[in-house]
């Protein structure tokens, strides 16, 4: 009777030790799919579409890691983090983007004088997004700008990991980046989901 029971014993300990087992592995493979998946998207281009107001903007995949793997890949963000003065543990999203603004400015010059004598020329332009100020005297240029522009970013549940498993493929997060400035291109942008 002790031998059954230790038996027993022993086949639910064993039973037990089995399944935690069978659920960590399916949690690293889980976690392994995360991070591949996540430095295939590393390497993907923005993709530039016109919103329905006829604006540029861009789509790009979501990354998703842990503290510990960002610490190991990308330390310069950990860096960042802290710059703000905060805890990189509880920081629960990190987004960076670069853009580049570019525009063609004509306008009249005209002509000022200062001060009584000094004869100089002064041009002064501004829009929504851009303001330049400046005047030129004989051999020099004095020149000030000022640029504005608003960012729009969403994060959403895009397209899904596997469609052709339909409802039982998870969807992937994506980003939708947007900038007001029709004159900005968005050059980069890296939105990496800190997952727990």
């Amino acid at each position: 009777m002790k031998i059954k029971l230790t038996m027993i014993i022993l086949l639910i300990i064993s039973i037990m030790v089995s399944l935690w087992l069978a659920k960590e592995l399916v949690q690293t493979k889980q976690n392994y799919n995360r991070v591949k998946q996540s430095f295939a998207d590393s390497g993907k281009e923005l993709i530039q579409f016109r919103t329905r107001n006829g604006k540029l903007a861009s789509q790009l995949d979501v990354l998703q890691f842990r503290n510990a793997e960002i610490n190991k890949i990308f330390p310069e963000i950990i860096a960042e983090i802290k710059n703000l003065k905060i805890k990189n543990r509880l920081a629960t999203q990190f987004s960076e983007t670069i853009i580049q603004n570019q525009i063609e400015i004509s306008t009249e010059l005209q002509d000022t004088i200062i001060e009584d004598s000094i004869k100089v020329q002064v041009f002064d332009y501004k829009d929504e997004f851009y303001k330049i100020k400046g005047q030129i005297e004989s051999d020099s240029i004095n020149l000030q700008i000022t640029s504005s522009d608003s960012i729009i970013q969403v994060v959403y549940k895009g397209s899904r990991n596997r469609p052709w498993l339909w409802i039982l493929s998870k969807r992937k997060l994506e980003q939708v980046i947007y900038s007001k400035n029709p004159n900005s291109e968005i050059q980069y942008s890296r939105v990496i989901e800190i997952v727990k």
